[in-house]
C-alpha cells in the first residue's frame, strides 16, 4: 500500500473531499498514488473546478517533490482547460425534450464547430459548457424565443466497447455514466477478461492507460470524468487470448529451431 505523505496528496485528499470524480479525473492517469476517496459526484460544478484549479496551482508552487509540482501543474492546466473549453466535443450527442414543443424533442449531435443545430433557430454555441450547466443553459438560451420553456437536457456519449464482453459494440450512454457500469451494459467481462488490462484506445493510440483505468473503475468514476470522447473505444483484453498469442509464438520458435537443425544437418 501507498501511503499519502508529500503535500499533492495532502492537497488532492483535500480535493476528494471536494469532488472527487473531478480530481481523478485530472490526475489519474499520472497520478500513482491510492486515493481513498468518497463515491464521486456525478457532476462537478463551475465552483467546484474553480477551486479544484486553485488548490493544485498553489500546491504546483509549494510542493517540496519537483514530481508533485509537475503532476500538480499539468492536473491544474486540465481543469482551466475544460472551465474555458467546456465538457462538449464534437460528436457528443444531446438528448434535448422541450415540452409541449415536439421539433425540440429529440437528439441532437454537437458539430464540428461546438454548436447545436436545432429547428427553426439559429445554431447553439457548447463552447465553454459543462456538462452539470447543460439543462440550466439551454433553458436560458431558448427563453429568447420560447416563453417559459420547460426543457430537459442530458449529454450522450457514443463509443465502443471491445473485447472480452459479453455483448461487444457502439453504445451511448450518458456522459455521466459509470465506465464500470458501461462495461456492465455490454454484458458484462466474458471468458478470461483481463479487467486489470483494460485501456480507452482513440484513433490507434491508448488514450487512457490500464492503471488509470483501473483506478478509475476502483472509484466509480464516470466517462466525463475520464475524459472519454465520441468515437473512443474501450478495450478489455482477454487472458485466453496473451496466452494463445505466446503459444504461437512458442510454436513458430519450435519451427524456426527445428529448420535450423534440418538445415544443419544437410549441409554437413
Amino acid at each position: 500500500m501507498t501511503f499519502i505523505t508529500s503535500n499533492y496528496d495532502r492537497a488532492l485528499r483535500l480535493l476528494s473531499r471536494l469532488a472527487p470524480a473531478l480530481v481523478m479525473a485530472a490526475v489519474f492517469a499520472t497520478a500513482n498514488t491510492s486515493l481513498s476517496a468518497q463515491p464521486p459526484r456525478q457532476r462537478a460544478t463551475r465552483p467546484e473546478l474553480e477551486e479544484a484549479a486553485k488548490t493544485l496551482e498553489n500546491t504546483a508552487k509549494t510542493a517540496k517533490s519537483a514530481t508533485d509540482r509537475d503532476r500538480a501543474r499539468l492536473a491544474a492546466q486540465r481543469i482551466r482547460q475544460r472551465l474555458t473549453e467546456g465538457d462538449f466535443q464534437p460528436g457528443h450527442r444531446i438528448l434535448l425534450a422541450v415540452y409541449g414543443d415536439t421539433t425540440l424533442t429529440d437528439t441532437f449531435t454537437v458539430r464540428a464547430d461546438r454548436k447545436l443545430l436545432l429547428p427553426n433557430l439559429p445554431p447553439v454555441s457548447l463552447g465553454g459548457v459543462l456538462d452539470s450547466e447543460l439543462q440550466a443553459f439551454l433553458t436560458k438560451e431558448l427563453s429568447t424565443y420560447l416563453k417559459d420553456p420547460n426543457v430537459r437536457a442530458q449529454g450522450l456519449l457514443r463509443v465502443s466497447i471491445l473485447g472480452s464482453v459479453g455483448e461487444p459494440g457502439f453504445y451511448s450512454f450518458p456522459m455521466d455514466f459509470a465506465i464500470g457500469d458501461a462495461i456492465m451494459e455490454a454484458g458484462g467481462p466474458a471468458g478470461q477478461a483481463e479487467m486489470d488490462g483494460v485501456i480507452i484506445r482513440r484513433g490507434g493510440t491508448v488514450a487512457v492507460d490500464k492503471k488509470g483505468m483501473q483506478e478509475a473503475i476502483r472509484l466509480g468514476l464516470t466517462l466525463n470524468d475520464i475524459g472519454v470522447r465520441p468515437g473512443d473505444e474501450v478495450f478489455i483484453p482477454d487472458r485466453g487470448d496473451r496466452k494463445s498469442t505466446w503459444q504461437k509464438v512458442a510454436a513458430l520458435a519450435g519451427i524456426v529451431t527445428g529448420l535450423a537443425w534440418t538445415v544443419s544437418a544437410l549441409v554437413r
